[in-house]
């Protein structure tokens, strides 16, 4: 419904007791309130009727928070006192408290998909992150990461817009500018079942292969690509859209990118004050930088005449009825649109940069989303940025040749004045910290858990103190709402193997535990298939009690969270529940080139060498190419009296190390001491509050 607006003092005006919204907005909401209104005003009106009493002369109904931000501005001097604020006034007799509670309940926050495609047309346009921030009333925080989700393919915005993804992976697509390769990724991911994961994407668009159809391997090209010595992998088998061909080789496909990029960025150096190369060169890459103008092109004389024919015609056609149309107007008008889009086209193309430009701008050359070289000129560094009275100052001082007055109106401020502050994120760190990569994190995750499982499964009071404890934890903390169980505890089968692994069948050689979680032979199970539930539950009660402890001990193990004992903040009772199980991991999971050594860094091969077999090992291959190492230390881990140059008193080190995190509380990065020696001391230290190894009770730390 339509109100009749006015404008009223500010001092007039009150909050309605009929206001259904009580709860006092946060300190943070009211300051988004006065800094948007600050910047943009009052987009909404507030809805009011007369006071029935003295003192303020209306009262709000609607609009409460709008008007405590406005006193807040009026009491920090922003506003005057008796600032007119924008009215709607509702009639007398309408229901005032009815009227407040649908305003408020139908008001929805902008969704953050919307904010992504708003705040990118506005940066786009040059208006600073500042700027952005106040005219949304949102932390400038917020507006860095809306505009860092710019780079992601739109098919993407979509997904998350539908729910087929949460924000968190809409992040992790956010890690590459390339939208072919997050196209890719997407297909993998979309038709697994399930939403994708933050940490799936992240793995997958940092994987070693980079698609044929990706901007980098087109810029290059495949051709020089595999002059230079790469390897390509080509998918006989792929279907008919898909380009079937994966280049294996990232590192050199990189460097022979950046390598293209250096070359083209000394060349327009030369024309150029500096110019940099970037691989990728997303709106973050820019927003540190200044932007000077090229001098707009203009029309000519005859270009001016046509256009001012054409758009008559076009405002003719415009005003025509519906019924007077035909197949030759409608393609005279496109005709027209597409003739006035060519010449604007011709005008943009004239604009150019004055001499005077390139003596305090630069440009960034980086590849673009079509694989070709893109070169993002005019950027003026913050040092060489125009002074209020135009001139171009720098480390040397005034910049030769600038204009003044000219260059202190074509030129934009940065956007972004103050470092951008990426997020901490401590599960990141600590896998660095041990020197593991994402992709080889989830596999190590996945053979450990899964052994753990396989040992766990046939350890009954390991099993049970680890239930317990998730029972007692859920039933006695509070805040826990259950779902519908008869026990109010969720229980669900974990994973064991990493998605990107599903479906490789070499995988199996390297994770010993899948086997014997798989089969399902000597459990006793028969009493499922007896028929209805109350059935099924008599035939368990009736099972001996070694029977029960065999099948409470394989469905726990089955529920087991993947850790390495290095990640962030692993669970005490799981790692205290390795400890216990005293699983021989060095024996049952041999280090090789294509599982460990191959992923890791040259130098992180050599520190576990230089620890574990010695001095003399390292001083002969450390000039090996890395592939050959690799090799080389499976070799040596495998069978290291095969290996002459591996002393016969480093075999039992050699034997008692295991894959990084394996051990119990092993929280070393790569290249300490053997861990096994490692987790059986931290495994007995008292500070671990691990329970005694036999069924005495609960664990110790449950009442931390």
């Amino acid at each position: 419904m339509h109100y009749p607006e006015l404008q009223i003092p500010l001092g007039d005006l009150k909050l309605s007791p009929d206001n259904v919204r009580k709860t006092p907005p946060s300190p943070e909401i009211m300051a988004q309130f006065a800094a948007s209104i600050l910047a943009t005003g009052l987009i909404h009106p507030l809805l009011v009727k007369p006071a029935p009493r003295n003192g303020a002369k209306f009262h709000v109904v609607a609009g409460g928070r709008r008007l405590a931000a406005y006193k807040q501005l009026a009491k920090a001097r922003k506003v005057p006192k008796d600032h007119p604020i924008r009215c709607a006034r509702i009639p007398e007799d309408a229901d005032a408290a009815e009227i407040s509670l649908i305003e408020n309940s139908i008001r929805e926050a902008m969704h953050p998909a919307d904010q992504v495609v708003a705040f990118a047309g506005l940066a786009a346009s040059g208006v600073p992150v500042a700027t952005i921030a106040a005219r949304f009333g949102v932390s400038e925080r917020t507006v860095e990461q809306r505009l860092r989700l710019g780079n992601v393919a739109p098919e993407l915005i979509d997904a998350y817009r539908a729910e087929a993804i949460d924000l968190k992976t809409l992040m992790a697509f956010a890690v590459t500018t390339d939208h072919a390769r997050q196209r890719a990724v997407w297909e993998q991911l979309s038709n697994q079942g399930y939403r994708p994961g933050a940490w799936q994407v992240k793995a997958l668009l940092t994987e070693k292969r980079v698609p044929a159809g990706a901007a980098i391997a087109r810029f290059v090209p495949i051709e020089a690509y595999e002059a230079a010595g790469g390897t390509v992998l080509r998918d006989l088998f792929a279907d008919e859209h898909e380009t079937g061909v994966w280049l294996e080789d990232a590192p050199l496909l990189t460097e022979l990118a950046m390598a293209k990029l250096t070359t083209a960025a000394e060349k327009l150096a030369r024309r150029w004050k500096w110019a940099q190369p970037v691989l990728e060169a997303d709106w973050s890459a820019t927003a540190r930088f200044g932007r000077i103008r090229p001098v707009p092109g203009e029309q000519t004389d005859a270009e001016t005449a046509e256009i001012e024919r054409l758009s008559e015609r076009h405002i003719e056609l415009a005003n025509m009825d519906d019924d007077d149309w035909t197949e030759a107007l409608v393609a005279e008008s496109d005709a027209i649109e597409e003739r006035l889009e060519a010449i604007a086209a011709a005008v943009d193309a004239r604009a150019a940069f004055r001499p005077e430009d390139f003596a305090v701008a630069g440009c960034i050359v980086t590849v673009g989303r079509d694989g070709t070289l893109q070169v993002i000129e005019g950027l003026v560094k913050p040092e060489d940025m125009p002074s209020e009275t135009g001139d171009a100052t720098g480390a040397d001082g005034p910049q030769q040749g600038a204009d003044p007055t000219a260059d202190a109106g074509r030129v934009n401020g940065p956007a972004i004045t103050t470092p951008i502050a990426s997020p901490v994120d401590p599960h990141t760190q600590a896998r660095k910290a041990a020197g593991v990569g994402i992709a080889l994190a989830d596999d190590l995750r996945a053979i450990r858990t899964a052994l753990v499982k396989a040992h766990l499964a046939n350890d009954f009071g390991a099993a049970f103190d680890l239930m317990v404890f998730q029972l007692v934890r859920t039933v006695f903390t509070r805040g826990y709402t259950g779902a519908w169980h008869a026990l109010d505890i969720v229980l669900r089968e974990t994973p064991d193997r990493p998605s990107a692994r599903v479906n490789d069948d070499e995988f199996t050689f390297s994770s010993p535990g899948e086997a014997p979680l798989a089969d399902w032979s000597h459990l006793p199970l028969e009493w499922m298939e007896v028929g209805e539930d109350a059935a099924c539950f008599a035939a368990l009660r009736a099972l001996p009690r070694a029977a029960k402890e065999t099948l409470f001990a394989a469905a726990v193990a089955r529920t087991v969270k993947g850790q390495l004992a290095f990640e962030h903040r692993p669970r005490p009772e799981l790692e205290a529940t390795v400890a216990r199980l005293d699983i021989d991991f060095a024996s049952q999971v041999r280090p090789t080139a294509a599982l460990f050594f191959s992923r890791i860094k040259k130098s992180s091969i050599l520190d576990i060498a230089r620890t574990v077999i010695g001095d003399a090992w390292v001083e002969k291959h450390k000039r090996d190419k890395k592939s050959d190492l690799a090799v080389f230390a499976e070799q040596a881990f495998r069978d290291p009296s095969s290996d002459p140059d591996v002393p016969a008193q480093a075999y039992e080190a050699i034997r008692s190390w295991s894959l990084p995190g394996f051990a119990a509380f092993d929280a070393d990065a790569i290249g300490a001491a053997p861990s096994g020696e490692d987790a059986s001391a931290a495994g007995d230290a008292d500070t671990t509050g691990a329970a005694p190894a036999g069924d005495e009770g609960l664990p110790a730390f449950l009442d931390a």
